[in-house]
């Protein structure tokens, strides 16, 4: 086999010519929100460049390597990434500065801000789909007693981590912690009595929580949101009541003010003139939205929809239960972070803290997902599809 060969088994053609799409929209729509009083002489744009040239480095270097070797360093990078979370608790402000309230980064010179709770999320479901698929050898004939075993387990290795998270304060991430590695579970195949009792739970209290915004409000406003941090509050309450004078009902409102103005064709690259705070990370999709209207907007969630199909197909020809679990962890993953976030910024979600992938300007972020990409470009190799060619796996 040449090596030309070998490279195009490693790469597949959609997903690097979707990952190449996102960086061309990335740079372009950050360099565009950069343009205001705000961020003076600093160029996010060519930042985020540099930052997709590593990615992109990253993605390679995790493509390169076997299922079996990944799967090896499930505990090594859990063990690891556990104990930067921890440290990042007690670490001097010097080291982990607290930035808006928040204790989340490692400054490190030249490589710059660091989140490790990005870099924990790729461990954790490296180590969730390697303990589903040893459990599942151990317990060929299923039982409701050694499905509650396994959702154990999976439990005893996210929650610690995960209460650290939360303190940092970050919310988001940890949602999306459990969401992973719910997707995960489901397609263990858990019995259906365990499935249906963990869907009708969550169901019940969002149920529960409609009735009462409906019917007994005061019990929202007066009981329920004070039991909130004070940002949690701001951003639920901004949600609920998107025209008051909240800091959350202001990003909320700029936010459908520039989706709205963009209307079907937008009003044209760099003429966005809609101000929202840091818009260049979390309301990126609303600078897209402004600038390329409803046409541009369609095209970027068309391409997600594309990767994430993407994925799919490569988990379902996945040759091993463990590859098949991390795309399952990767993909509704992503589908989360990608509802979130433009969900919030078209006024359907509350504003939280959850970048929308490749697009969304930072550095950690941006790896994290390139990692992710390059797992599973390394499952894609079990089943040897190659990047143009015809056949039944495409």
């Amino acid at each position: 086999m040449n090596t030309e060969t070998t490279i195009f088994r490693r790469l597949d053609g959609a997903i690097m010519l979707i990952l190449m799409a996102f960086f061309m929209i990335s740079i372009v729509f950050i360099y565009s929100s950069q343009q205001t009083g705000q961020y003076g002489a600093q160029n996010f744009a060519l930042k985020q460049g540099i930052n997709y040239m590593i990615g992109f480095v990253l993605l390679i270097l995790v493509a390169k390597l076997d299922m079996d070797q990944i799967e090896r360093l499930a505990w090594p990078a859990y063990i690891f990434m556990f104990i930067t979370i921890i440290l990042l608790r007690f670490a001097p402000e010097k080291i982990a500065p607290v930035i808006y309230g928040a204790k989340r980064w490692y400054s490190i010179p030249v490589l710059g801000s660091i989140q490790p709770s990005e870099f924990f999320k790729i461990s954790l479901i490296i180590l969730a789909a390697r303990l589903i698929s040893k459990h599942n050898a151990a317990y060929i004939f299923r039982t409701v007693g050694s499905d509650l075993l396994l959702v154990g387990k999976i439990l005893l290795v996210t929650i610690p981590p995960s209460l650290f998270v939360y303190q940092q304060p970050d919310t988001g991430m940890v949602f999306l912690y459990f969401i992973a590695i719910a997707s995960m579970l489901y397609l263990s195949g858990l019995k259906r009595k365990l499935v249906t009792i963990f869907v009708m739970v969550p169901l019940l209290l969002a149920g529960v929580l409609v009735y009462l915004f409906y019917y007994q409000p005061d019990i929202i406003y007066k009981d329920l949101i004070p039991l909130l941090k004070p940002h949690q509050q701001e951003r639920i309450i901004g949600w609920l009541d998107p025209t008051g004078d909240s800091k959350g009902a202001y990003q909320s409102q700029k936010s459908l003010l520039a989706v709205g103005s963009g209307e079907f064709v937008g009003k044209g690259y760099m003429q966005g003139n809609v101000y929202i705070p840091e818009k260049h990370t979390d309301f990126i999709f609303a600078t897209v939205a402004e600038e390329g209207g409803f046409i541009i907007s369609s095209f970027v969630v068309l391409l997600f929809m594309l990767l994430l199909y993407r994925i799919i197909r490569i988990g379902h020809k996945s040759q091993t239960s463990f590859g098949m679990y991390i795309c399952a962890g990767i993909t509704l993953s992503f589908s989360v972070q990608i509802f979130q976030n433009i969900g919030m910024v078209v006024g359907v979600m509350p504003v939280k803290g959850i970048a929308l992938p490749f697009l969304t300007y930072g550095g950690s972020s941006l790896f994290s997902n390139m990692i992710l990409m390059g797992m599973i470009l390394s499952i894609r190799k079990t089943f040897g599809l190659y990047m143009f060619a015809k056949s039944q796996h495409s």
